[in-house]
């Protein structure tokens, strides 16, 4: 009897590995069949809207290949405008004009071939860090040369300016005041250049709230490709150390002549 009881376990055990085994086949013959009628029939997945700095990206693209069978010569605002700047009253501040000769020469520092380009900003030496002092007729355009200064530094723009302008993005900051405002600013572009490779040889100031401490601007550039790309000094951070922000009323050309702006800013960046 106990003998007997054996053989008919094993049976039975023998019987549910078939089933399962069959179930098994019939299964995944069944799954074969839905998923091939699944993609027939299913739609295909809409595209996602663009970002707006992909969608200015393709529209500097298409309007430029315009641009190129117009034979009518652009005016600079007109060029910004086709390239993927605002078209508003706010300027476009640029690294360096783009059809001059603004390569360093042999017989000149970094700061005399800055004051030939017409760049607005200079380093200043710090303790294991690098001070950004720059300077504008308001603000906003101090905060876009601090801007373009911090790009300087981690990647010769010199290198870049020549380049055709392919990349636009819009970039928003809020803060509490001048400081944190500048602080915001600063740092959403270092995000920017750490996790889309976007380097800034052009920034448009479009609004700068002193109600809501908001600044929103559009920044054009290139993109920074790993081996390709001249590298400079990777900058880390931000700093509210030793930052100042100074504000003057009308100002002569003597005291223009001697290093006095209507608006300058002193940033030091983490390197």
């Amino acid at each position: 009897a106990p003998m007997h009881e054996k053989l008919l376990t094993r049976r039975r055990g023998r019987r549910r590995i078939e089933r399962r085994r069959i179930a098994s086949k019939m299964t995944n013959a069944t799954s074969e069949r839905v998923i091939g009628v699944a993609h027939d029939v299913l739609p295909q997945r809409a595209k996602k809207k663009p970002r707006r700095d992909t969608a200015m990206t393709e529209r500097a693209a298409s309007t430029s290949s315009a641009a190129e069978a117009d034979p009518t010569p652009l005016t600079t605002d007109d060029e910004d405008v086709r390239r993927g700047f605002e078209s508003t009253d706010a300027r476009v501040v640029r690294y360096a004009p783009e059809h001059d000769d603004f390569r360093a020469r042999e017989d000149e520092d970094e700061d005399d071939a800055r004051a030939r380009r017409g760049v607005q900003y200079a380093y200043k030496d710090h303790t294991a860090d690098i001070q950004i002092h720059a300077w504008g007729c308001d603000l906003a355009e101090a905060y876009a040369w601090a801007a373009l200064a911090m790009f300087d530094y981690m990647t010769p723009l010199e290198d870049c300016a020549r380049v055709r302008t392919t990349r636009f993005k819009e970039i928003r900051a809020s803060g509490h005041d001048l400081d944190t405002l500048l602080f915001a600013f600063l740092d959403e572009l270092l995000f920017t250049f750490h996790t889309e490779m976007l380097i800034c040889t052009a920034v448009q100031v479009c609004e700068f709230n002193r109600d809501e401490w908001s600044i929103r601007a559009v920044v054009g550039g290139t993109t920074f490709v790993d081996g390709e790309t001249r590298q400079g000094t990777e900058i880390k951070a931000i700093t509210y150390s030793a930052m100042k922000i100074i504000e003057r009323g009308e100002i002569s050309k003597d005291d223009e002549s001697t290093g006095v702006h209507r608006a300058e800013l002193f940033v030091i960046v983490d390197i």
